[in-house]
């Protein structure tokens, strides 16, 4: 007899967590950007597949799981040849390139799934993370917060810069990733609208590096305007006097539209 969806999903999730599942996709996904293998929807298919013990058609996995486990095997791959890629020795534009490849070699995302929509869940191109980190100048005494942490590609520069790091992500299913992935590092789970009056008091970062939702909030139907200043200011608030922030915001943000 058959197994229902649920049911095999159920069977195979006793023995394993979906996060467990992703992180072990993540990991041998990362295999295949060393050998400079394009993640394309074949790849990503037989990986969770071989993975989670069946196809997503049996409910096991949808292709927003597929997708942030590429995005986990980037993290991955960037911590095991981080010394070749942005070492010190190496000019800041060949590292710029090199990252630019290896954001090629990931999977375009075309099947978007309504949560990651409502939510605008659309992480930070490994490239583009890298200029962020660049121009937020993390050194191994700052204390680094990432109010909107996703799957960890803006933070693994503060990482890999020896910083300490506070890191929070509302998503409870991405939180449980950064839990698995970072794993000396506290990950809250809270609205960064709010973050300034909910977190531990004792907790004054140096360094805010962030990429928020533009145009949503938690609870709230639709659009709401300016999401991403009232995440900015929350941090802002928080940060220790000194401090430096770094933010990835829309085109409505920027000065020429408020003059």
């Amino acid at each position: 007899m058959q197994k229902s969806p649920q049911a095999a999903a159920d069977g195979l999730f006793g023995r394993m967590s979906k996060t467990d599942g992703l992180v072990a996709a993540a990991w041998v996904l990362g295999i295949q950007l060393g050998k400079g293998r394009q993640l394309d929807a074949k790849v990503l298919r037989t990986t969770m597949e071989h993975t989670f013990q069946g196809s997503d058609a049996d409910g096991l996995w949808d292709w927003r799981d597929a997708y942030e486990a590429a995005e986990l095997a980037q993290v991955l791959y960037l911590r095991r040849h981080a010394a070749s890629i942005i070492g010190p020795q190496i000019n800041p534009a060949d590292s710029l390139a090199a990252l630019k490849a290896l954001s090629g070699l990931s999977p375009s995302q075309t099947r978007r799934s309504e949560r990651q929509l409502q939510f605008q869940q659309f992480s930070t191109p490994i490239d583009l993370a890298y200029v962020a980190s660049i121009a937020a100048d993390t050194r191994s005494e700052d204390i680094v917060r990432e109010p909107s942490a996703g799957t960890g590609l803006l933070a693994v520069y503060a990482e890999l810069a020896g910083a300490r790091l506070h890191l929070n992500e509302l998503d409870s299913a991405r939180a449980s990733l950064l839990d698995q992935l970072f794993r000396d590092t506290g990950v809250t789970r809270l609205n960064g609208e709010q973050i300034n009056d909910r977190l531990n008091p004792e907790i004054r970062p140096t360094v805010v590096i962030m990429n928020p939702p533009f145009s949503v909030s938690p609870g709230v139907a639709g659009r709401t305007q300016r999401a991403d200043f009232r995440h900015i200011e929350a941090a802002l608030a928080r940060l220790e006097r000194g401090g430096r922030l770094v933010a990835i915001t829309g085109a409505g943000l920027s000065p020429e539209e408020h003059p």
